[in-house]
């Protein structure tokens, strides 16, 4: 018996470490913050790995995730999808890797719109806290993108501007 309880609360594990990770996209997605942090232990870290010439970003704690989602939804709009996490998991700690994409929007101007594609990987250390998982290392590690950037070359001002100095 004592077999089947310690696989059924593994399983148990398994399972309340993926609703997290959900709620993990759900939340950034959707430009909620505070959802966004309250998935981190409440001195929980979001550590951004270097990206080409990018430097590394660390923010730790719930006041700093959710002032870092707020600036990047004020820039960005997009939709994660997420990999099934490869989890070991050891009494109240868990470690995983989740592999990603991520589809984004900058927020758009009358005279430019554009989109990032990244994919990549998540190295995370999970902790039970009071019975409930949460993140307590979130490691990104961006393994490629692309940016596409479309710009308004006909702009009215410039049209008229133009059509003004062509003699009649």
């Amino acid at each position: 018996m004592a077999a089947v309880l310690s696989r059924l609360e593994q399983a148990e594990a398994r399972l309340a470490i993926m609703d997290l990770e959900a709620e993990y996209a759900r939340a950034w997605d959707a430009g909620d913050a505070a959802g966004w942090a309250a998935v981190f232990t409440e001195d929980g870290v979001f550590d951004l790995a270097a990206v080409g010439a990018g430097p590394r970003l660390v923010h730790k704690g719930r006041q700093e995730l959710v002032a870092f989602c707020t600036q990047v939804d004020a820039f960005y709009k997009g939709l994660h999808f997420m990999h099934l996490p490869r989890l070991q998991i050891e009494g109240d700690t868990a470690q995983g890797r989740v592999h990603f994409q991520w589809q984004g929007l900058f927020n758009t101007s009358a005279q430019y719109f554009g989109q990032r594609t990244v994919v990549g990987y998540y190295d995370v250390s999970y902790q039970r806290v009071h019975g409930r998982w949460l993140m307590k290392h979130r490691l990104e590690k961006a393994v490629s993108g692309q940016t596409t950037e479309h710009y308004d070359v006909y702009q009215q001002a410039a049209l008229s501007s133009l059509s003004a100095a062509q003699p009649a």
